[in-house]
């Protein structure tokens, strides 16, 4: 597991900040169980036990350590619990009932979880869980397997009309078609820790105590509002993976992740370049080298390739060479196979429709791929702003 072999200073700092967290309950809840956000949880575990937070990454994994990918989550009460969303995939599905539909549900779950691991270089995945009950948080890990499809079977005794409950021999999951939501009933998390919690009865006190004079610009309903994914601190650039016509988000067949399929000169297999339109171009003057200069681009695996601004107006996002990130996306992480033309459909399956770059220094920037509506979120956009 993870948790017991990290270093025993970090643990207990991460324990001492989840029961500071633990005691300002009051603030969100009257419940004799600490109230811990998710996000707190997520920046809190990251900080204190070193780890590279992948929460805004939109992946199945919340955390990486070396080569452990991390899913965090924190609840009160029973441990069946929601571990993905499929909304965006409901009409590939609607028309499925009983096994077909738990396995389609199983097999997107699974590309989710494997294109993580492909993209950020991750080895193994765990669980790692903070259980909040009366006046104490528990820390306990599991394994995060995906789900082995051969072995499947339904359990027609628990399913209703709403839920099709269904075990692979390992975990035991159900599927809510009401609310596209896939829930796993975690019945083998391991204790490692646990953590007493005193609630304050006035938080408000102290916290008053902490900040003796309040600003009225801190007071303004814009202070802290970020876009999704957005990094204080950092330019950013999020861009889409596809284009729009007729209202419609598609994948063109001979541009783009598509580039390879061009006409004209022969091409190799794993051509292709990051669209970089007009819209886009105006919105983040200056936040790329000019046109043909190359710059550094930091892969979310940690790995370091060269890329440009490329083609007429520089419309195009391509390493340098052009291969090079074709190879890594195309083949190594999403493994399909030479020729196979990439379609919107296929991308909302692997669970990315955008990137988003980071400025880190002058001819140094950072990728990360992002899930379906982040583009939109990122600027404030409606579907038909594009």
């Amino acid at each position: 597991m993870f948790y017991e072999v990290q270093p025993a200073k970090n643990r207990n700092e991460y324990k001492r900040m989840l029961s500071v967290m633990g005691m300002i309950s009051r603030l969100f809840s009257e419940s004799d169980c600490p109230y811990l956000p998710y996000r707190a949880h997520e920046n809190i575990f990251c900080k204190y036990l070193e780890a590279d937070n992948l929460a805004r990454s939109d992946c199945s994994a919340d955390a990486k350590k070396d080569k452990i990918g991390v899913g965090l989550k924190t609840w009160m009460g029973g441990n069946d619990q929601k571990v993905a969303e499929f909304g965006k995939l409901k009409p590939t599905y609607t028309h499925l009932a009983g096994i077909d539909l738990v396995k389609k549900i199983a097999e997107y779950r699974n590309e989710r979880i494997r294109v993580t691991m492909k993209l950020h270089g991750i080895e193994q995945m765990i669980y790692h869980v903070v259980r909040r009950v009366p006046n104490a948080m528990e820390i306990l890990e599991c394994a995060f397997d995906p789900i082995d499809i051969g072995a499947i079977k339904l359990l027609h005794k628990r399913s209703s009309e709403n839920n099709t409950y269904f075990t692979d021999g390992r975990h035991t999951y159900h599927f809510s078609v009401s609310k596209n939501t896939l829930y796993m009933i975690f019945d083998d998390l391991e204790l490692m820790d646990s953590i007493e919690v005193e609630i304050l009865d006035d938080p408000y006190e102290l916290l008053i105590g902490l900040m003796p004079e309040i600003k009225d610009d801190m007071m303004s309903p814009e202070v802290n509002k970020r876009p999704l994914l957005k990094v204080p601190g950092k330019k950013q650039l999020c861009l889409p993976l596809y284009t729009v016509k007729k209202g419609e988000k598609i994948v063109a067949e001979k541009s783009g992740l598509n580039q390879w399929n061009a006409s004209g000169r022969k091409r190799n297999p794993n051509e292709l370049y990051i669209p970089y339109n007009a819209e886009d171009r105006e919105r983040s003057k200056d936040f790329f080298p000019g046109r043909d200069k190359p710059f550094t681009l930091r892969l979310p695996d940690g790995k370091e390739i060269k890329a440009k601004v490329c083609q007429d107006g520089g419309k195009a996002i391509m390493s340098d060479p052009n291969k090079d990130l074709g190879k890594w996306l195309l083949r190594d992480v999403l493994e399909l196979p030479e020729n196979k033309l990439i379609t919107y459909e296929m991308l909302v399956i692997f669970g990315i429709d955008c990137v988003v770059f980071t400025k880190n220094d002058e001819l140094d920037y950072s990728i990360d791929f992002a899930e379906a509506g982040t583009y939109e979120a990122f600027y404030g956009l409606d579907d038909t702003d594009e």
